[in-house]
């Protein structure tokens, strides 16, 4: 039996989409019966999945780092996040009908094979995310004030171990776990940041100015627009891992648009939150300053929230990362590929803790440089997926080319360069800048990777994958066994 089909074979013991019950389900589409579910449900998982306190942080970033003030910077949220959201909210549609995961869809626009190369990047990215997710939240932790300087390294290996056990946990259950638990989560956050906005209302500066003019001034928006449809962009080879079990015949609107709408309600909403919280001081940390303005009851609410907020969009990368290991080949079961990802996610959450307490270096920075670096090849990719998927809009039956459609691959290579060419990192104290970006911009920090990516890929794509093109040899049914 292979491993495709035994992930088919009958629940047993578990579950087949039950939460708190293992979900047995592997690669192979959802049949039609066992299609469930609303579309409002992917607004609180992708709200879910960015209610947390990178968010916060993204909004604080924009007047601490990028230099803006107040107004730009929430323009700039609310621009990069509806960008972002254009993407993620069609990206959903294709996992309701075709009932596959987001890296397995991907193989009718790139092959079977050729589809390995987003798979194991989403998988090494996924993994790297969850590290992160995991340090920011002991990072916060520390700026409790029972902790002084910092928390002891036996509280700190604790509350990791904590954090990474209950992420491993819901993923291993599956879908309807992760579904039930992120629709709690989600507005439970969102509950607490209204009460955070609401205490530190009266210490914000909503008239901060940015001190740039000009060109700087525009190359700073420029930049902070990167970073956070960044944020939002950086999802789309996950959606239709939690939009596939929805019925065939649901209306792709409502599917697109509750899915674009959760992610840019929470980014939105919590980038605002940090872009007012670090006018209060925008030299300062912004950890200290939401702890440190709140009464000691509620700071520690705060930071068990931020704590739990940071694991509801983990358990969504430890899921979509054990997917993308099966997809590029892992021989294991799907519930096994999220124990390992998990558990090599936390150590290296480990090896990120103990890096910056050796080293001093400056977690904020290096955030943001993992976040941007890592962005560059999801406009690329996600345009080839979403422009095949337009074309077939209307057909039927659905096959892959079994090995690699080399059109496909050599427009997503092409535009994937040519978002490079115009990344640049000069803003946020990366050692990189594109050689577009230099030659454009010379010294200054304005970051268009995402309009040139976007739009250099569509032009590639529209040449390049022509219907017919790159499609000879043997298809492939939509089943992974076959």
């Amino acid at each position: 039996m292979t491993q495709a089909n035994a992930e088919t074979s009958p629940a047993g013991l578990f579950g087949d989409d039950d939460f708190l019950r293992v979900e047995r389900r592997g690669l192979e589409p959802v049949p039609d019966e066992k299609r469930h579910g609303h579309p409002r449900e992917l607004f609180w998982i992708w709200a879910a999945a960015l209610a947390d306190f990178f968010s916060i942080l993204a909004g604080a970033l924009l007047v601490q780092t990028v230099g803006l003030g107040v107004g730009d910077a929430i323009l700039v949220l609310l621009a990069g996040a509806l960008a972002g959201a254009l993407l993620l909210g069609p990206m959903s549609v294709t996992g309701v009908r075709s009932g596959l995961p987001q890296i397995v869809y991907s193989r009718l626009a790139f092959g079977r094979r050729g589809a390995y190369v987003g798979g194991l990047l989403t998988l090494l990215i996924a993994i790297g995310w969850f590290s992160y997710d995991c340090a920011i939240a002991v990072y916060t932790a520390q700026a409790l004030p029972v902790f002084g300087g910092g928390a002891p390294a036996p509280v700190i290996a604790l509350m990791l171990v904590a954090m990474v056990a209950g992420c491993i946990a819901v993923a291993v259950f599956g879908h309807r776990t992760i579904t039930i638990v992120q629709t709690v989560q989600a507005p439970a956050f969102m509950a607490l940041c209204v009460v955070v906005f609401a205490v530190l209302l009266p210490r914000f500066h909503p008239g901060l100015r940015s001190q740039l003019h000009g060109w700087p001034h525009l190359a700073a928006m420029l930049l902070g627009f990167t970073a956070t449809f960044a944020l939002i962009v950086s999802w789309v080879t996950y959606a239709a891992d939690y939009s596939r079990y929805l019925p065939r015949r649901t209306a792709a609107l409502p599917v697109g648009l509750y899915s674009g709408l959760g992610s840019i309600a929470t980014l939105a909403g919590c980038g605002i939150l940090g872009v007012l919280v670090q006018s209060i001081d925008p030299r300062a940390d912004l950890a200290h300053l939401i702890v440190g303005g709140l009464p000691v009851w509620l700071a520690w609410v705060f930071v068990a929230f931020i704590v739990v907020a940071e694991m509801s969009s983990n358990y969504l990368n430890v899921y979509t990362a054990a997917l993308s290991g099966l997809a590029i080949g892992l021989p294991m079961r799907r519930w096994l590929a999220a124990l390992v990802v998990g558990l090599l996610g936390g150590a290296f959450a480990a090896w990120i803790l103990v890096r910056f307490e050796q080293t001093g270096g400056n977690f904020v920075v290096d955030y943001l440089n993992f976040l941007t670096v890592t962005y560059v090849w999801f406009p690329a990719w996600c345009v080839i997926v979403l422009l095949d998927f337009w074309r077939r809009r209307q057909a039927t039956t659905w096959g892959w080319v079994e090995g690699v459609r080399w059109p496909a691959l050599a427009a997503f290579a092409l535009g994937t360069l040519a978002t490079l060419a115009f990344y640049n990192q000069r803003g946020t104290g990366g050692p990189f800048t594109g050689l577009g970006s230099s030659a454009l911009f010379k010294d200054g920090v304005a970051d268009v990777s995402g309009f040139v990516g976007v739009a250099a890929t569509v032009a590639l794509a529209l040449v390049l994958t022509r219907p017919g093109a790159g499609q000879a040899g043997a298809a492939a049914s939509m089943d992974p066994a076959a």
